[in-house]
């Protein structure tokens, strides 16, 4: 070990909100991000005074923005040593070149170090596009796959791949939004050309959802700046946009909305600058989330570099007891496998129980299983996925994949639920699950139903099932966010709106507002909340002394009748 190390030791599952809190993510300066690097954990401005990090498992777990590990890279480290490292961060770390360390392993592969030795993706990239480097095909011999193996070989050009190797896969769809486009879009023209064209327009989605709304809780004009960036970007490249539909309210939360609008199909590769595009594995597509540098060069040259994932199985069988949901059984999983059972691998989800599940439930899980390190949660198409996708009037041709019966899975876990019960996350982390019959007697002040995991019609349903003919205890605010317009107008039509504001609850504008810490709902100090959401972590959703409890929409709005975290409500 090098005498001049001054090393910042750290424990597993750090977060990117613990990196760099998601509030500071609408100042890209250098100096700004390195002043709050880890403040959460150490203080600000404190993580100059050390040059090397070393950490656990899965460093760098959470969202897919680039701003923590440029973060890190401004404050002075020159390298993150860890047991592992959460994907879409390593990928952000390797285009930006901070320098990574696994400690154990062996990280010789030719196209990482080509990256790194070019000084970073961008710089690679460029040599490409000149014709002065080439991606070599793959060598691997005749394989039985599973799905994510299948559309990966396909898109990469290759007829076989398998778990490790490093790919340039083909995307069929891009998706970004107002917290990150705006920085993607000065990337892209700073490296490629102020008068660059990205690859294809119509593959380009840009949605107004994230920081929209977070001028109503604190003054931030760096959020006006990147969401009229983003608006000008779009009109530039005449790119797909999905812009607000009043002030601060969005059309719909990204992950929702683009389903709804027909964008997402079985067999596409898609990439968006948010860690939940899983989400849209639910209907058979490999998606996942990239950094800032991976969308500018996704603009220029219409393909993403990968490590091939493993796959885990999950087989959910039984018949699911009634009023549990997706987001029960997906506490659940992340109680037996933890924040970091699955990092850097897909989960494939199959069995009775997701045939019983209806596409937003199964969205949910998708949508989730970044919380266990995944990069991608698929589904298989069936019956329903075909059904949905008439529904949104998706006429576009779409390749319906399924795993090969003889494939190899890295493991296969198999859980029946069918004496399932409410599952609850403790602060600060989704995998720190308990029964509800085990949680010792919590009062509650807020209590919040919305975002990309928690707002769908099918959650609302849950809530409104509980609420009617009920009241909020008068020490409980209770925020209900609907996901999009349309889920908006359909929960009015069915009467769930209504329901809602009877109870005493207020119904907030589309947005991801408070889940990100960006709007109406956030946890004050020291203030104790129950979620609908899909992340915990410390001032993810307000005050850093706040304390987020996760939970299926149902139990959230028990709790908020009854003033404490219960399933019962008589």
């Amino acid at each position: 070990m090098n005498k001049f190390e001054n090393i910042l030791y750290l424990g597993d599952d750090i977060n990117t909100d613990d990196i760099i809190p998601a509030k500071r993510g609408t100042n890209g300066d250098l100096e700004h991000l390195a002043r709050y690097a880890l403040e959460y954990l150490i203080g600000e401005n404190k993580l100059k005074e050390y040059n090397i990090i070393e950490a656990g498992d899965n460093f760098g777990c959470g969202s897919s923005r680039e701003y923590a590990p440029l973060a890190i890279k401004a404050a002075g480290i020159k390298k993150v040593r860890a047991r592992s490292f959460a994907e879409i961060f390593y990928r952000n770390s390797i285009n930006i070149g901070l320098n990574l360390e696994i400690i154990g392993e062996n990280q010789n592969n030719s196209v990482i170090e080509a990256i790194s030795q070019a000084g970073g993706l961008i710089a690679f990239n460029q040599q490409r596009l000149q014709g002065k480097v080439t991606i070599p095909p793959s060598h691997t011999k005749p394989r039985p796959m599973t799905i994510a193996e299948k559309l990966l070989a396909k898109a990469s050009g290759n007829q076989y791949v398998q778990p490790g190797e490093v790919i340039f896969a083909k995307v069929d769809l891009a998706m970004s939004h107002d917290a990150i486009a705006f920085p993607v879009g000065q990337l892209f023209y700073q490296h490629f050309g102020q008068d660059a064209k990205v690859w294809d327009a119509n593959r380009v989605v840009l949605v107004a959802d994230h920081f929209i709304q977070i001028n109503e809780i604190r003054k931030d004009l760096g959020a006006v700046e990147m969401y009229q960036g983003m608006v000008d970007f779009a009109k530039q490249q005449g790119c797909h946009l999905l812009d607000l539909v009043a002030s601060g309210e969005a059309q719909g939360i990204c992950h929702v909305l683009l389903p709804e609008q027909g964008f997402i199909r079985p067999g596409m590769i898609i990439a968006g600058t948010d860690s939940h595009s899983c989400t849209y594995g639910a209907f058979g597509a490999f998606s996942t989330g990239v950094g800032t540098t991976d969308m500018a060069n996704i603009f220029a040259t219409g393909d993403l570099w990968l490590r091939v994932p493993a796959t885990l199985l999950f087989e959910l069988s039984g018949n699911l007891p009634q009023d549990i949901s997706a987001k029960d059984i997906m506490l659940f999983i992340l109680s037996q496998i933890g924040c970091h059972g699955a990092t850097g691998k897909v989960i494939e989800f199959r069995g009775s129980i997701i045939e019983q599940l209806s596409i937003d439930e199964r969205m949910t899980l998708a949508n989730m299983a970044i919380e266990a390190g995944a990069i991608c949660g698929l589904i298989a198409p069936d019956h329903k996925t075909i059904e949905y996708l008439q529904q949104k009037s998706t006429k576009k041709e779409f390749n319906i994949v399924t795993s090969d019966p003889d494939t190899e899975y890295e493991q296969v876990y198999q859980f029946d639920l069918s004496n399932l019960e409410p599952q609850i996350a403790r602060p600060p982390k989704p995998d720190q699950v308990v029964n509800i019959s085990e949680l010792e007697e919590i009062t509650i002040t807020k209590a919040f139903i919305g975002s990309c995991t928690g707002g769908k019609l099918n959650d609302l349903a849950q809530a409104a099932k509980v609420l009617k003919g009920h009241k909020v205890a008068s020490q409980v605010s209770l925020f209900v966010v609907p996901a999009s317009q349309e889920v908006r107008q359909q929960a009015e039509k069915l009467g769930y709106l209504a329901i809602f504001q009877q109870a005493g609850a207020q119904i907030l504008k589309s947005g991801c507002g408070a889940c990100i810490n960006a709007g109406i709902g956030v946890l004050e100090r020291e203030e104790i909340g129950i979620y609908a959401t899909n992340r915990n972590f410390k001032g993810r959703s307000g005050d850093p002394t706040g304390k987020n409890y996760l939970a299926s929409p149902r139990i959230v709005a028990i709790s908020a009748i009854k003033g404490k975290i219960t399933n019962q409500i008589d």
